[in-house]
């Protein structure tokens, strides 16, 4: 397997694992207990983003999210607008709390979780005003808008009732989940401890299985079973992990016992064939080709010159 390849594998196993960790973020108790409280004692919006994809758009309907907002990006497409600037937030890059003011003068703030070195979600909140608005700022904004489908009275009213938050008051809110933003860092680099532990568990469970198995037919069912998961969450995680699918993996194994027995015995290249596990000499032939480049009758020759 080349260098490039083995960055494949890292790069897919990676982005596998951290977005189970957010998910496992989004679903825990502590998140979801600290939003509800945060939500109803600032009547600000909460939520908690991957880094990566579309997820960087607002969730419609969230609790307290500006009806603005909303608004502006209800339906399939959104706000384009809206896009560039959430984008801007979710690419910084960087370590610390950030904020922007987006075109309609609304602020948001992200604030970083953390895996070791690595930013894999944020925290936002936001989408208030620091001063109350009106019809002549209204009038500035319509001016970013295009082929937006709400209609121009039911915006304005919405934009009007904009929540207002002090800049020091809303300062102090985003410092208090900010110290919970490192509590969330904790459980999340705590879950990525455990995934490493069970992926390695999990990759040498499944290679236990299929040496022992190795001469029977092995069914994808039966190993997913084993492992006490599903066939497709097996075969996505088996391939993230190894690089390789499942059944090429088996070929590879079966071929290396070949390997062994056209090394070490006088057998029948057909007999050998059955006795790796193969279900044909055509079968045999073919695979042993794949993984070595050459027939098993030209690596036996090989072999004794």
């Amino acid at each position: 397997m080349n260098i490039e390849n083995n960055s494949t594998i890292r790069e897919t196993r990676s982005l596998l694992n951290r977005s189970n960790v957010v998910s496992r973020l989004v679903d825990s108790e502590i998140f979801k207990s600290y939003q509800e409280v945060f939500q109803a004692s600032t009547h600000l919006p909460l939520e908690l983003h991957p880094v990566w994809g579309e997820e960087m758009r607002a969730s419609p309907g969230s609790v307290n999210q500006s009806r603005f907002c909303h608004l502006l990006n209800r339906g399939d497409s959104g706000c384009h607008q809206c896009l560039i600037a959430r984008k801007c937030l979710s690419s910084s890059g960087k370590p610390g709390i950030q904020s922007i003011t987006c075109f309609a003068g609304l602020q948001e703030t992200a604030i970083p979780i953390m895996v070791g070195s690595v930013i894999v979600a944020q925290l936002k909140t936001g989408q208030i005003a620091h001063e109350a608005r009106d019809q002549e700022s209204f009038a500035r904004v319509t001016g970013f808008l295009d082929d937006v489908e709400v209609s121009k009275n039911e915006l304005e009213k919405a934009y009007l009732a904009t929540p207002v938050l002090g800049k020091q008051r809303y300062q102090a809110m985003v410092t208090l989940l900010a110290a919970f933003s490192l509590q969330l860092t904790n459980l999340a680099n705590q879950i990525d401890r455990e995934q490493e532990a069970e992926e390695e568990n999990f990759i040498d469970l499944a290679k236990d299985y299929i040496e022992e198995n190795l001469i029977d037919t092995i069914h994808l069912n039966d190993i997913a079973r084993e492992l006490k998961m599903s066939p497709f969450h097996f075969c996505r995680k088996f391939k993230a992990a190894t690089g390789i699918t499942m059944t090429q993996y088996i070929s590879e194994e079966r071929v290396k016992l070949a390997k062994e027995f056209l090394l070490n015995t006088g057998q029948r290249i057909t007999d050998i064939a059955f006795d790796a596990g193969f279900q044909s000499l055509s079968q045999f032939n073919r695979k042993f080709h794949r993984v070595t480049g050459m027939s098993p009758t030209q690596f036996r020759a090989q072999v004794a010159a």
